[in-house]
């Protein structure tokens, strides 16, 4: 720290006390990390009855669907072809499963499907095929076989042993954890910005928007991280809408802060599971839906940042439309605040200029006639020509330097 800055033992203890509670959430988060790696490594296991129908949790259900026999005296040459199914009542995948299947009597297997089937003394064990060894969760996979006994026995009790495909953003200790970590840094800016305000002194102010550049484009990477082909996106944003703003006549201090809110602008991707985020294609109705809800998350998660007017709008309604036909309110117009009309002429050029997993990167001239094109119906009338003469000038589009 440099002399003469003026620093109080407050001060500096409130750094101490953030410190360490951030180091604090950070190791809470590696052990909860750890013990969800484990977990991912573990293998369960489940033991039951074929004829048993309807259980919870992971299972196996299964019976006979032909049967014949050979031969005119006992023991006749009995033909039994059985169908299992692999039932996956868990809220998690199921992978790498292994089953073994007990029977009363001897037996040969005569043909399999959807497996390697194998026998030791009484038991059938079977190792699915590649297909077969991945169960969603709610779903099912089938699997089966003709053997051939001397008796007329039906399979009995059964083994079953199972991964499941659990992920660390499922535990609400996480999300919590996570909250506790922004709630410690916001109140922690907060703080500095009233400090700023109270000393009014220039090398303060410096010092808080370093502490504001580096927890925002944090926040900022732990959002695009989610998503590899987004990676920078949050800071581009920030950075096109601050220029917007500037080419708006807004004031210094109003450019910064479209630049904060910029960046946060979707951190409600965060309440989104990967799978949708990082599906390698376009989405369906239903995923769509599941990701719409992210402006909404993000609203709610900012909605009482006071710090920082303006950052719960600009996170809540930047998929609004000027002619109401965005989402989550469908607010139109003027209706919908200015700086969410900024960030998503912002939001929407960069996405075009940008790889997705589905989609090479358009080019800019490609971007530019779709602004031209939606004035009026996707975007504010007003700001177009804003982003027009920025890219005409060659200050759009720009790139992020990843560290």
């Amino acid at each position: 720290m440099k002399e003469g800055t003026g620093k109080s033992d407050g001060t500096v203890s409130k750094r101490i006390i953030f410190g360490g509670l951030m180091l604090v959430y950070l190791l809470l988060l590696a052990v909860l990390a750890l013990y969800y790696l484990n977990l991912r490594h573990k293998t369960f296991l489940t033991k039951g009855s074929i004829q048993d129908m309807g259980n919870p949790g992971v299972v196996l259900e299964g019976e006979r669907s032909k049967e014949w026999r050979e031969g005119n005296k006992y023991p006749y040459t009995t033909g039994m072809e059985y169908d299992f199914r692999i039932v996956n009542h868990d809220r998690r995948r199921v992978y790498d499963w292994r089953a073994e299947i007990q029977f009363a009597v001897n037996f040969d297997i005569d043909s399999s499907w959807n497996g390697e089937f194998s026998k030791v003394d009484h038991t059938l064990v079977v190792i699915p095929d590649e297909e077969s060894s991945v169960v969603e969760k709610g779903r099912e996979k089938t699997f089966g076989l003709v053997m051939i006994t001397d008796d007329n026995e039906v399979a009995g009790d059964y083994r079953l042993s199972y991964k499941l495909d659990v992920h660390l953003t499922e535990s609400p200790l996480f999300w919590l954890l996570l909250a506790g970590m922004g709630l410690t840094l916001t109140v922690f800016i907060a703080d500095k910005i009233n400090e700023a305000k109270y000393n009014k002194l220039k090398n303060k102010q410096e010092e808080i928007r370093g502490i504001l550049q580096e927890s925002f484009e944090t926040f900022a990477r732990i959002i695009d991280a989610k998503d590899p082909y987004t990676r920078g996106h949050s800071l581009r944003v920030a950075e096109y809408a601050k220029l917007i703003a500037g080419e708006m006549g807004y004031s210094e201090e109003d450019r910064e802060r479209v630049y904060w809110i910029g960046m946060l602008h979707d951190i409600g991707k965060i309440g989104v599971t990967d799978l949708i985020l990082q599906k390698p294609g376009r989405l369906d109705s239903s995923e769509y839906s599941l990701i719409q809800t992210h402006v909404d998350v993000g609203g709610r998660i900012l909605e009482d940042f006071e710090a920082l007017p303006g950052i719960a709008e600009g996170a809540k309604y930047h998929h609004e439309r000027w002619d109401g036909k965005g989402y989550s309110t469908h607010r139109m117009g003027r209706d919908i605040p200015e700086i969410a009309r900024i960030i998503c002429v912002a939001d929407s050029f960069d996405a075009m200029t940008s790889p997705r997993v589905y989609r090479k990167a358009l080019s800019v001239e490609y971007a530019r006639r779709e602004l031209v094109s939606c004035a009026g119906t996707q975007f504010d009338p007003d700001i177009v020509p804003v982003m027009l003469r920025l890219i005409d000038s060659g200050q759009v589009p720009i790139e992020i330097e990843e560290t």
